[in-house]
């Protein structure tokens, strides 16, 4: 008789040997060993982004750092923002407490809409203990740690949306915007489909006529990550998009500090 590939001579035998008795259930003992992920991340996406996940955890140095994603419906009809259910609920479909270091939220309208400190209070009572970030928060962050204060924005949303939200939320912050566009899309769908041309173009045009210190490319659907160091070498001047600086400051917040490459200068640089 083969069992597994081995040949056994006296089965009976076998059995009794590996069981105890014929017909019982083994229980081994197993090695078991943590992978060896310094950085673990938890990571709320909405249900309609097609493009932010994967380019969050293509950013993630794989031998060192495990995303945790899970997804939340909403809504946005009233023109501000609420999940379907709650973050609580949303964060209990995420491994459980103290198994990962950051919660992040990706979504940049959403964290406009809503605010940043309700934004933080909600997710902080989500996940007690874990520290948290969203990409407008991120986004602020790295512009400073890039000294940005002159900043273009090109964004994928609606006219109204972009101008009532988008550019005051900078504005606010002490930037000074110098010029901005949009592709006045309306739905994820449609931003995860722009072409790199076209965003590449936008950002070409809205560069060459302000000079900028640096340009910020918004929305986490947008598909800019793979080309960010592309354009950064085209532009001459950084380039932040949502996503990417959301994964500089989860990084950040996880006291990751090793350079990433091949996503621009921001993840190239020390983070503090």
């Amino acid at each position: 008789m083969q069992v597994c590939g081995l040949k056994i001579s006296n089965a009976n035998h076998f059995w009794k040997d590996v069981m105890g008795k014929q017909g019982s259930t083994i229980i081994f003992d197993a090695a078991t060993e943590r992978s060896g992920a310094v950085v673990r991340i938890g990571l709320i996406l909405l249900s309609s982004d097609e493009v932010g996940g994967d380019a969050f955890t293509s950013i993630m140095p794989k031998d060192d750092v495990l995303v945790f994603a899970t997804r939340t419906a909403y809504d946005h009809s009233n023109g501000g923002f609420a999940v379907a259910t709650s973050f609580p609920e949303v964060a209990d479909t995420l491994p459980p407490v103290g198994r990962f270091d950051v919660l992040a939220f990706s979504c940049t309208s959403a964290t406009i809409a809503m605010g940043e400190s309700k934004l933080l209070s909600e997710l902080e009572k989500a996940r007690p203990g874990a520290k948290c970030t969203s990409p407008a928060i991120a986004a602020i962050a790295a512009l400073k740690q890039l000294s940005a204060r002159k900043i273009a924005i090109l964004t994928p949303y609606s006219l109204d949306f972009h101008r009532s939200a988008i550019v005051p939320f900078f504005d606010n912050r002490g930037f000074d915007v110098v010029a901005d566009g949009t592709f006045d899309k309306h739905t994820d769908a449609e931003m995860g489909e722009l072409r790199q041309e076209s965003i590449f173009h936008g950002a070409k045009t809205l560069v060459a006529r302000s000079s900028p210190d640096a340009l910020f490319v918004s929305c986490t659907a947008t598909p800019i990550v793979p080309h960010i160091a592309r354009l950064e070498n085209e532009l001459g001047i950084p380039v932040v998009t949502s996503t990417q600086a959301m994964a500089w400051d989860a990084l950040r917040l996880a006291g990751y500090h090793r350079s990433v490459e091949g996503f621009g200068r921001l993840l190239a640089s020390e983070r503090r």
